[in-house]
């Protein structure tokens, strides 16, 4: 009877010792957070830039700083690869590197010409990298985010979630990243620009940062770009957008109609028989009238639908113009393969060897938009039509 109870009291303390802590715990304040990773190619192997927040700056009446300086820092390594640097940017610093809060991957256009793989190989191994931290390629170097004033945010990697939060470029995760690897690599990449227009009153600062595109990947390399309204396209095949504007030519007097796409939703569907392999892409939102200068009659019923059919061409033809790009680099960018391997598993052995070939040469895409005009503001024609005509009377 005694043993029973002992031996039902040390099964009851089992799972207390189980939360008394761990042997090997590493304090918060011993620890140092990156929030960006800078990837460059140079002659002597891969360059890495972490950019950690500084916390005893955060605060503009903290001992280590005042409102002049700058809450964060970057430290730079080369290294033969991304391991090799990131060991040597840990040797020479008082804390732990922890991967916790990083939010974001940049790599220079020559690295992701080189090729993202060596990138691919650390996220995948090192499992404090979070799956949602986003990607981006820059035109030039990726430490030329260094060089921008952080005007409106308070770290540079700030303005980067910016970017993505209001879905104005494609998104692209470290997630996406490693499922696209066990494939055949092929994915697309958001692209920031830097340039002097934007910084005039910024004293002191060199370079403005924005978005332009997206570097197309074929196999773990970039091979191209889409341009920023291709990207468009792309947004709508990814079901990404979430609002976009776009300005069409009135049927009635060929004058500027700007609309602004709101809720928008995209569904993909894949068809295969025999040789004939297409891709459906059903396009839905509703749009609303920012400006015009057409006088056309928008309460008119035909003249709408025509403004929405033109509508409709315009959008039609960014996402063919996208998919065509893809197709000529024979890059499966937008991940068609997948619907096809989910809906015809048997087929998708046949086809997957020379995939490649076949999405550039047999894959039909077929995008089929239909958009809604709903808004129209609280004037159906612009008040100059309606004051001018009445000044040339007074005449």
């Amino acid at each position: 009877m005694y043993m029973l109870k002992f031996l039902k009291l040390f099964l009851a303390c089992i799972p207390v010792c189980m939360l008394c802590g761990c042997w090997s715990k590493i304090e918060v304040n011993d620890r140092a957070f990156p929030r960006v990773m800078l990837l460059d190619r140079t002659n002597e192997g891969i360059e890495l830039t972490l950019g950690f927040p500084l916390p005893n700056r955060l605060s503009s009446t903290s001992k280590g700083g005042g409102s002049s300086s700058k809450p964060f820092t970057f430290v730079t390594k080369t290294g033969r690869d991304v391991g090799e640097a990131f060991r040597k940017i840990q040797a020479d610093l008082p804390r732990k590197v922890t991967f916790g809060q990083l939010r974001h991957i940049v790599m220079g256009k020559q690295f992701a010409q080189s090729g993202i793989k060596p990138v691919v190989d650390f996220a995948a191994r090192e499992f404090a990298i979070h799956i949602n931290a986003y990607l981006f390629i820059s035109e030039n170097k990726a430490k030329s985010v260094i060089s921008i004033p952080v005007t409106f945010e308070k770290f540079p990697s700030d303005i980067l979630t910016q970017f993505a939060n209001e879905r104005q470029t494609i998104m692209v995760t470290v997630k996406d990243m490693l499922m696209s690897a066990f494939n055949r690599g092929d994915l697309v990449i958001p692209m920031l620009v830097f340039g002097r227009e934007g910084v005039e009153a910024e004293e002191n600062k060199e370079n403005w940062m924005g978005t332009d595109g997206a570097g197309v990947i074929r196999n773990g390399k970039m091979i191209g770009k889409l341009t920023d309204e291709e990207t468009q396209g792309a947004l709508w095949v990814l079901k990404q957008l979430n609002y976009s504007a776009y300005d069409v030519n009135s049927p009635t007097d060929n004058k500027p109609v700007n609309f602004l796409i709101r809720n928008a939703r995209t569904h993909l569907k894949a068809q295969v028989h025999g040789d004939d392999i297409s891709i459906q892409i059903e396009c839905k939102a509703m749009a609303g009238i920012l400006e015009t200068e057409s006088a056309i009659d928008v309460t008119e019923p035909t003249k709408l639908r025509k403004l929405e059919l033109l509508l409709n061409e315009k959008i039609k033809d960014r996402i063919r113009r996208a998919v065509a790009v893809s197709k000529t680099l024979k890059s499966d960018a937008f991940q068609f393969a997948d619907y096809i391997k989910w809906r015809y598993p048997g087929k998708w052995k046949d086809l997957r060897p020379e995939w490649g070939e076949r999405y550039a040469e047999q894959v039909r895409v077929d995008p089929r938009v239909n958009i809604s005009v709903k808004w129209f503001g609280t004037s159906q024609r612009p008040q100059w039509n309606r004051i001018l005509p009445d000044m040339e009377e007074d005449k």
